[in-house]
């Protein structure tokens, strides 16, 4: 699933943390070397604040990616960008940072009247501030079973984590998904939307109940604070303790959201996350640093080039730097290049705007869009390869101007723990039970469980936004992987326990014969059912039997 920031998760800006002894050695980049962001982890016992930094080529990654437009719109290559090559700044990275045209341009980035063209520099210096610092979050694709969000289905109070009360009541909040009227809920009902011919293919889990935030500004920050009261705290307020934020007070008194919204904006950080990227492959690194107030509750536990693990509250947490982004450029001029040769019928190097029509899907397809005039750069009405090239190039940096962050998540869900036998569907025993198999893993002692107390490995990938071709070939290959997953699986007759009259009945071969399952009378279902839980088991059916045959062996 995709989601802008603007419309989900949220984290924000500023500050520098200490580096424990373990990565004291590093040299973490000066806040001019970077874009800052704070990410906000929700763990088991209290949210970690992470001061994230992000570069590329060692410089901020805005910085870079307006040097890259710039160079792009710098045609005659003279380091002075006049009106015609300002106008080629693309519609996509126009509405990116609310751009307005050419002379609005001159005017705002040289400040002087009359001027008729801009210094790059000076351009690079302007740019860069206009486009905002936002995040694409991305959820993988997974197996089917593994990305049914069952937490997201039953918390009815949406604190991120499932109530005994919740719990119990989700045979009653599920009851509509149930679409075979079967009395269990499998894979493909959990996730309703599903095409039916693609019943194998993985999905991507809702990137709204993953523990990830970040504030760029009020709104989000309020948003986030939101989310920490609803997960930590109680009746609109969080303990001050549970932040271990230390330049807090010590103090009983609780606080609301705003007064939480307002300390997120400048926070102490637990992490530093200095993501360095670069344009080639193989080439990024990443470094983390655990300030000395957070060495309690977090750790690293593998570090090497380009990657990093870490532990918060015994959540497992890997950070990866993705870069290259010259491989991703390169795929897509590769794709349109293939495409330009298709369409130039005619092979004269050139597409006019009767066959520039052919080449539009494949360009919406890499994630650009621009008509005939908008591309044809010197207005020659002649397309060539160069130019298509170049305009999807500067294109593609409204993708690029945005960190994405892809999220994967590993290990145990709440449906794979209730899915006692594993046959990918949950029976009403099943979620009877739950409250049982989740106690060992409720960390806080709070009655609630949260995915992150479920042992839940999370793997983040940070890099410059690719394009949409990039990213679907990225998604392809994981739902290449993953397509093992079916539907349920029914044991059949001979995979069930009790009597044959007994596995006759149970119609949905979950194990138990429900009330309405039960071809005798309301009585006699009550005599079998001696715990009276509204279910017969494969045990009080054959204990029934037994008993049935004593009293016909008795002597008369």
């Amino acid at each position: 699933m995709y989601l802008t920031c603007s419309r989900i998760m949220i984290a924000a800006v500023h500050c520098v943390v200490l580096a424990s002894p373990a990565v004291a050695q590093r040299q973490t980049p000066s806040l001019a070397q970077a874009d800052h962001a704070t990410m906000i982890i929700m763990a088991p016992l209290g949210p970690v604040v992470a001061d994230l930094r992000i570069s590329v080529a060692k410089i901020p990654y805005r910085t870079w990616v307006s040097r890259f437009v710039a160079s792009q719109m710098d045609v005659d290559k003279n380091t002075q960008l006049d009106s015609k090559e300002l106008s080629l700044l693309t519609e996509n990275v126009r509405r990116l940072g609310n751009i307005p045209g050419p002379e609005e341009i001159l005017a705002g980035a040289v400040k002087e009247p009359g001027a008729t063209e801009v210094p790059t520099k000076q351009f690079v210096e302007w740019l860069q501030t206009r486009l905002p610092k936002s995040f694409d979050l991305i959820a993988q694709p997974q197996a089917a079973d593994d990305a049914v969000r069952l937490t997201s289905l039953l918390d009815a109070n949406l604190d991120a984590s499932i109530s005994d009360a919740e719990l119990l009541n989700s045979l009653r909040a599920l009851r509509f998904r149930d679409l075979d009227n079967d009395e269990t809920f499998s894979v493909s009902e959990l996730m309703p939307y599903r095409d039916p011919r693609s019943q194998n293919a993985p999905v991507s889990p809702d990137v709204v109940n993953l523990p990830f935030y970040h504030v760029t500004d009020e709104a989000s920050g309020k948003l986030a604070a939101e989310r920490i009261v609803g997960r930590y705290g109680s009746e609109g307020t969080v303990a001050i303790p549970i932040l271990r934020q230390q330049k807090l007070p010590e103090s009983d008194r609780r606080l609301n959201v705003d007064e939480l919204a307002d300390i997120l904006q400048q926070p102490e950080f637990h992490l530093t996350i200095d993501v360095k990227l670069s344009d080639r492959a193989g080439t990024s690194d990443i470094d983390v640093a655990i300030s000395s107030s957070a060495e309690s509750f977090c750790r690293t536990t593998d570090d090497k080039f380009g990657q990093t693990a870490i532990v918060a509250d015994g959540l497992p947490l890997r950070i990866v730097a993705r870069g290259g982004g010259a491989n991703n450029r390169a795929v897509t001029r590769g794709f349109l290049g293939q495409t330009f040769v298709m369409i130039d019928g005619d092979r004269n190097q050139y597409l006019d705007e009767t066959e520039f029509s052919g080449i539009v899907g494949a360009m919406q397809q890499s994630g650009a869009n621009g008509d005939f005039a908008t591309v044809d750069q010197n207005s020659d009405k002649m397309v060539t390869r160069d130019e298509l090239f170049s305009f999807v190039e500067r294109d593609l940096m409204a993708a690029a101007s945005r960190i994405e962050v892809t999220v994967k998540q590993d290990g145990k869900t709440l449906f794979s723990l209730l899915d006692a036998n594993q046959d990918r569907r949950l029976s009403a025993r099943e979620i009877r039970n739950g409250t049982a198999v989740l106690q060992k893993y409720d960390r806080n002692a709070d009655g609630s469980f949260a995915e992150t107390e479920l042992g839940t490995e999370y793997v983040l990938t940070l890099g410059l936004g690719r394009s949409e071709l990039r990213r679907n070939s990225g998604m392809m290959t994981m739902q290449t992987m993953a397509m093992n997953s079916g539907d349920a699986v029914l044991p059949g007759l001979e995979g069930l326990n009790g009597p044959e009259w007994f596995r006759r009945m149970d119609r949905n071969q979950d194990g138990d014969v429900s009330v309405r399952e039960f071809l005798g009378t309301s009585t006699q279902f009550a005599a079998l059912d001696t715990d009276q839980d509204g279910l017969m088991s494969a045990s009080e059916a054959e204990v029934a039997e037994k008993a049935e045959a004593a009293e016909k062996t008795e002597p008369q």
